[in-house]
C-alpha cells in the first residue's frame, strides 16, 4: 500500500531531526523546495506541516515560515487523558499509576528544595489544614500533589500527571468524600499531608514516604466503598 504523500513530510522531518540536521528552533526550507525534494505537491506538504504543528513538533510563524519546536505538552496529555478514558481505568488504575509517579517525585526532590518552593508547600498545607469547606480541601489537595511532580522538573513525570488532570478533576473530591466518610473525618488524611510536606521540606525521605503510604493506604482501603 503507498503511504499518503503528506505522511512523507512527517518522515522527511522525523529523519532530519533524529540524524541531528535539524534542531529545535531551525527554519524549515520553503514549501517549495520541500514539494521538489519530496515529489509531492505543495498541498501535501501543507497538509503534513499542519499535521506537525498541531502535535507540536513544527510552529508556523507568519511571514517568516516554519520553524522545528517542542511545544507537544499539553498534545501528550489530552491524547492520554482520552486513552485513560476510553480504556475505562478505574479508580484503582489511576491511583496505581498516581502512586508511582509521585513515589518517584518524593524520592527525587526530598532535602533538596529551593526556600521559595519550601515556603510553597507550607504555604498550600496551611491553606489545607485551615479549609472551612471540602471544596477547598480538594483544592489545595490537588494542588501539593501536583507542585511535587512539578517539583521533579522532569519533564516525562509531569506530562504524564498533566494527563491525569481531566480525570482527577472528578477522581480526587470523589475519593476524599470516600476516604473522610469512612475516616469520620479529615484528620487522618490531613495528617498524611503533613508528613509528606515536613519530610520533604526536612530532607527526612523516610517520613516523606511514610506519609505518602499512608495517604494512598486509605484511598486503597476507602476508594471501593
Amino acid at each position: 500500500m503507498q503511504k499518503k504523500s503528506y505522511l512523507k513530510v512527517s518522515d522527511y522531518i522525523g529523519e532530519k531531526i533524529s540524524n541531528g540536521e535539524l534542531k529545535l528552533g531551525d527554519r524549515l526550507p520553503p514549501e517549495r523546495e520541500l514539494a521538489k525534494s519530496l515529489d509531492i505537491s505543495r498541498n501535501s506538504i501543507r497538509e503534513g506541516l499542519r499535521i506537525l504543528e498541531n502535535i507540536g513538533v513544527v510552529k508556523s510563524q507568519h511571514g517568516a515560515g516554519n520553524f522545528i519546536s517542542a511545544e507537544f505538552e499539553e498534545t501528550i496529555a489530552d491524547v492520554m487523558s482520552y486513552m485513560f478514558i476510553l480504556k475505562g481505568m478505574d479508580d484503582k488504575k489511576i491511583t496505581e499509576f498516581r502512586y508511582a509517579i509521585e513515589w518517584e517525585a518524593v524520592n527525587l526532590i526530598t532535602g533538596k528544595l529551593s526556600t521559595k518552593s519550601k515556603e510553597e508547600l507550607i504555604y498550600y498545607l496551611n491553606k489545607l489544614e485551615e479549609s472551612e469547606c471540602e471544596k477547598e480541601a480538594v483544592i489545595y489537595d490537588k494542588k501539593i500533589h501536583y507542585l511535587l511532580v512539578e517539583l521533579t522538573n522532569n519533564d516525562y513525570m509531569k506530562t504524564s500527571y498533566q494527563a491525569l488532570t481531566k480525570i482527577m478533576n472528578l477522581y480526587i473530591p470523589r475519593l476524599r468524600e470516600k476516604i473522610i466518610l469512612g475516616m469520620k473525618g479529615d484528620k487522618a488524611l490531613s495528617g498524611a499531608h503533613r508528613m509528606i510536606v515536613e519530610g520533604v521540606i526536612e530532607g527526612n525521605l523516610k517520613k516523606s514516604i511514610e506519609g505518602l503510604n499512608h495517604h494512598f493506604e486509605y484511598i486503597m482501603k476507602y476508594q471501593d466503598n
